[in-house]
């Protein structure tokens, strides 16, 4: 409900576009510019007037800008998706620039430029304020346990009934077709673990493999024709069978010489369009491999707020790191449901659909202000463990 979903459909459309058509441009025009100044070297004239010229020069200004933009509109529509989960699992409608700053591992002062610019282009629904951010579409709806008046409240569970001057209050907290109930039991079971991920995760993970490990096997192949190519460089029985070979229309050693050339320029842009499908591939399998195992895992927990330290078993890498990769999974959309949040100076990774419990069961008095998994009751001082449980 915080993005603008049918304007970042098109932006992607368009950064693969731009992509696709940078790429090959360049590929096409700097390999064949490579050629020439090989083929033609000493002839300026040549150069300068080949067909090729012009559009090297135009591809070689415009392609990387092309690239550039199609690259930081990808990172933004990344970071929006996570600024958009982290809205939707907020409880009071105000989250401040500093938070922000904690959980996304940014300055502060970038967070706030981001939100500006993303309010105009990529989200919505929400407010910029001197502190942070204010959502425009929470509103809490509250029910006074002393005289039954229904309230509507900007600020989660605080303030008192304007009729009986109780702050004893019910509260549910609506997001689109969301809610956030207080309760004091927990119903139903755990989610199925695709609640937690992307709804076409497998066709996005076997899609990387693709890509990631095709784009990496054949950088080896042209690897290994370069390194032949490098090899025939002064093999006269190599140049004396393409001489004598009345089908290659090669008849001296500096045109075989020029073909050699020609084939490991061809070889190497080949291998510089194909490195990045690689290393996107490769780390969108991460991306999707570490969703798929979190997902699972997160079905079964029974608390909301779950720590680094917790996270199940990833190929052997540290708490830091299985974080970073949970954060950039939210990012490129793979993790649903889910946020990273700031509690007791810690950053944890906290479940959607949470159910709060509103009564002390020591002296039965209402909960109030409650958003983390402890409580200290106001009235009796007791501590009251797992006061914030998922749904």
């Amino acid at each position: 409900m915080y993005l603008k979903e049918d304007r970042l459909k098109k932006l992607k459309i368009k950064n693969i576009i731009f992509a696709v058509v940078a790429i090959f441009n360049l590929v096409v025009t700097v390999y064949w510019q490579f050629y020439l100044v090989i083929r033609y070297r000493g002839d300026a004239f040549t150069l300068m007037h080949s067909a090729n010229t012009p559009s090297f020069f135009f591809w070689i200004i415009v392609g990387p800008l092309m690239l550039l933009e199609a690259g930081i509109s990808a990172l933004n529509i990344g970071d929006a998706r996570f600024y958009s989960s982290y809205f939707e699992g907020d409880l009071d409608g105000y989250i401040t620039a500093q938070e922000l700053a904690e959980v996304m591992g940014k300055r502060e002062s970038k967070v706030r430029r981001q939100l500006k610019f993303f309010l105009r282009l990529y989200m919505k629904n929400y407010s910029i304020t001197d502190d942070g951010v204010e959502l425009a579409s929470k509103t809490v709806k509250c029910e006074c346990l002393n005289c039954g008046t229904p309230l509507e409240k900007r600020i989660y569970f605080t303030g008192k009934c304007e009729y009986c001057g109780s702050s004893d209050l019910r509260a549910r907290i609506l997001t689109d077709k969301k809610f956030y109930s207080i309760s004091n039991e927990v119903k139903g079971q755990a989610k199925n673990y695709d609640y937690y991920t992307y709804k076409n995760l497998k066709t996005h993970l076997y899609r990387s493999i693709i890509i990631g490990y095709s784009s990496v096997f054949f950088i080896v192949i042209l690897l290994l024709s370069i390194k032949t190519s490098i090899l025939r460089f002064g093999d006269d029985e190599y140049y004396r069978a393409i001489i004598l070979d009345v089908n290659k229309h090669m008849q001296s050693y500096e045109l075989i010489t020029y073909d050699l050339i020609e084939t490991i320029i061809r070889d190497c842009f080949f291998i510089i369009g194909l490195i990045p499908l690689a290393i996107a591939g490769i780390k969108r399998i991460s991306y999707a491999r570490i969703s798929d195992v979190c997902s699972v895992f997160f079905s079964k927990c029974k608390v909301p707020f779950i720590k680094a330290a917790e996270l199940p078993a990833y190929n052997g890498v540290n708490d830091t790191k299985k974080l970073s990769l949970v954060r950039k999974s939210i990012r490129t959309g793979y993790l649903k449901h889910c946020t990273i949040e700031k509690h007791s100076g810690e950053l944890e990774i906290t479940l959607g659909k949470k159910v709060v419990k509103d009564t002390c069961p020591s002296c039965a008095a209402a909960i109030t202000d409650a958003v983390s998994a402890n409580y200290v009751c106001r009235y009796c001082g007791n501590k009251i463990m797992g006061v914030v449980v998922k749904k």
